[in-house]
């Protein structure tokens, strides 16, 4: 006669071994499901970058319309293998399931990152060092940019309804209070014979120099990520030199030109230039 206790013990076996497969599996279905979706947002990154797809797709839609949902669903589905490898096979389950949760994760931080700076940086695109005497762009520039970049104003202004803390108000008068380097770089001699070495500065900052003239320079910037441009233009007077930046693409720059002008402010009055005495 058959003993139960003996079937039982059989049973619970065969069991334990299928138990842990189906818990590996899944794990290994959650890890490739975070490595998926960081993948998908690398490769948008990449073919927006490098103009396969415009940044109304690539950055709006793919990256900031499905990336969250698909790096939610990654984190469910990787905190769900966790659990369930904690249970069935913590040794070789667990550390593919928490690696899916560490991508996962890591993606759905970004995301929050990126909220707080749009959050703590107002929704600008424009930075100048002189809003008495608005810089101008070159038309050929202007035309370079596209109809559908964003306008260069003489005295761009926020809309009330995009913002509690800066609608309504000027650019100038946001440059003024978060970008206080952006001020014109005054008593200062550019000569002609001087504007190569200008140009050359630019270049090495990664800029591609679009036009130079005697009391003028164009130049573009190209981010690494995503190709968001901005143009720069530098303006030299008799004894004075004024910088702007503008995104071509129209949303908040969350400090990026403010930075560019900072930057670009401090080389010029770390060339080797002739410096004149006010009056």
């Amino acid at each position: 006669m058959p003993d139960p206790h003996s079937e039982d013990a059989a049973h619970q076996t065969t069991s334990h071994p299928r138990a842990r497969k189906r818990g590996f599996a899944f794990a290994h279905l959650a890890f490739m499901v975070s490595v998926i979706t960081a993948l998908f947002l690398l490769g948008t990154m990449m073919i927006t970058h490098l103009g396969y797809i415009s940044l109304d797709i690539g950055f709006k839609m793919l990256t900031l319309g499905i990336g969250p949902r698909m790096a939610m669903a990654a984190l469910v589905v990787a905190a769900l293998s966790l659990l369930i490898s904690l249970f069935l096979c913590p040794t070789r389950c667990a550390p593919w399931a928490f690696a899916a949760v560490v991508i996962a994760g890591g993606i759905l931080g970004g995301y929050a990152w990126y909220h707080k700076l749009l959050k703590d940086y107002p929704p600008i695109a424009d930075v100048a060092t002189n809003w008495d005497r608005p810089l101008s762009y070159s038309e050929k520039l202007v035309m370079e940019r596209g109809k559908d970049a964003l306008p260069i104003e003489d005295l761009p202004r926020v809309p009330r309804n995009e913002s509690l803390d800066w609608g309504g108000k000027t650019v100038a008068a946001i440059n003024e209070a978060t970008c206080p380097v952006a001020k014109t770089i005054d008593n200062l001699v550019i000569t002609e014979d001087q504007i190569p070495a200008l140009a050359a500065m630019l270049k090495q900052n990664h800029y591609t120099v679009f036009g130079t003239s005697p009391w003028r320079v164009e130049a573009t910037y190209q981010d690494s990520f995503y190709g968001f441009k901005s143009d720069i233009e530098i303006r030299i007077d008799p004894r004075s030199v004024d910088v702007r930046s503008v995104s071509r693409y129209n949303m908040p720059d969350l400090g990026a030109n403010c930075r560019r002008v900072t930057e670009i402010v401090q080389k010029i009055r770390a060339m080797p230039v002739s410096a004149t005495a006010n009056g």
